[in-house]
C-alpha cells in the first residue's frame, strides 16, 4: 500500500471520527435512544434519490473522458452496471417500514440532494475523470463507521435481515467494492494532482453528503412540529 493510499484512508477516517460527534442525525440514531421511523424514512427518501444516480454518474465517466487508461474505463462501466438498480434497495426497505405508495409518488429530492447529485455528475463530465473516484472511495466502505447507528435502528425497529436491504445486503456487496476503487486508484494515479483529484472529490462529497443529511434532521424536526408539507404523508403511513 502506497504513502498516497494511506493518507487517503487516514483523512477519510478523521473526517468521519470530527463529523460523528457532531451529526445530529448520527446523534438521534444512537444506541439506546428512543428513534423515529419518520427520520430513518427520510433518510431512506433521500438516498433513494441520489443512489439513483450513482451509476448513472459513473458511467458518465467513461463516456466522457476519450483518453481514459482502458483499465479505468472498463472499471466504471462494470462499476455502473454493478450499482444500476441499488436505488431500489432503499424503496424497499422504505415500504418495509410502511409506505404503501409508488417511487412516482415520493417527493423531490432535497436541493441539498441535488446539489449532491450534481456535484457528481459534474466531477464525472469535467476535470481531472479520476476525480470521482473519491466518492466512489468512501462510499463503498462508509458501512464500518455508521454500523453502530444501523446496530440501534435494527433494535429499536425490530427489523430482521432483509428489512435493511439497501444497509445489509449493500453493505456485503460494498465490501468487495472497496478493495477494488483501492486497487484501481493504486493502479491508475500516476501523479500527486491524480491523488489530489480524488482527495478533493472525496472530501467534497463527504461535506455534501453531511449537509444533506443535516437537512433530513431539520425536516424530520418541521415534521414533528406539524409544520412540514414535503413529508407529511409519512405520519399517515409510518409508525412513529
Amino acid at each position: 500500500m502506497s504513502a498516497q493510499m494511506d493518507r487517503l484512508k487516514k483523512t477519510l477516517k478523521d473526517f468521519f471520527a470530527e463529523k460523528s460527534s457532531t451529526s445530529k442525525i448520527m446523534e438521534a440514531f444512537e444506541p439506546g435512544k428512543p428513534l423515529d421511523r419518520r427520520l430513518f424514512a427520510i433518510y431512506l427518501i433521500e438516498t433513494f434519490h441520489y443512489t439513483r444516480h450513482n451509476a448513472r454518474n459513473q458511467a458518465a465517466v467513461a463516456i466522457n473522458h476519450v483518453d481514459l487508461d482502458i483499465r479505468y474505463m472498463k472499471y466504471c462501466l462494470k462499476h455502473a452496471h454493478e450499482e444500476a438498480g441499488h436505488e431500489m434497495m432503499a424503496f424497499h426497505d422504505l415500504k418495509s417500514l410502511g409506505y404503501k405508495g409508488t417511487v412516482e409518488k415520493l417527493p423531490e429530492p432535497l436541493p441539498q440532494t441535488q446539489t449532491l447529485i450534481g456535484y457528481l455528475y459534474h466531477v464525472s463530465k469535467t476535470g481531472n475523470p479520476l476525480a470521482r473516484l473519491g466518492y466512489s472511495f468512501w462510499a463503498e466502505r462508509s458501512y464500518q463507521y455508521i454500523e453502530p447507528m444501523l446496530g440501534a435502528i435494527r433494535d429499536e425497529f425490530g427489523i430482521k435481515k432483509g428489512g435493511m436491504t439497501f444497509f445489509d445486503e449493500h453493505s456485503d456487496i460494498d465490501t468487495k467494492h472497496a478493495a477494488e476503487v483501492e486497487e484501481v486508484i493504486e493502479r491508475t494515479c500516476k501523479t500527486d494532482e491524480d491523488w489530489k483529484a480524488i482527495e478533493d472529490c472525496m472530501i467534497m462529497s463527504l461535506k455534501l453528503t453531511g449537509l444533506m443529511m443535516k437537512t433530513v434532521y431539520e425536516e424530520f424536526l418541521l415534521l414533528q412540529q406539524g409544520k412540514s408539507d414535503r413529508y407529511a404523508f409519512l405520519n399517515e403511513s409510518i409508525q412513529k
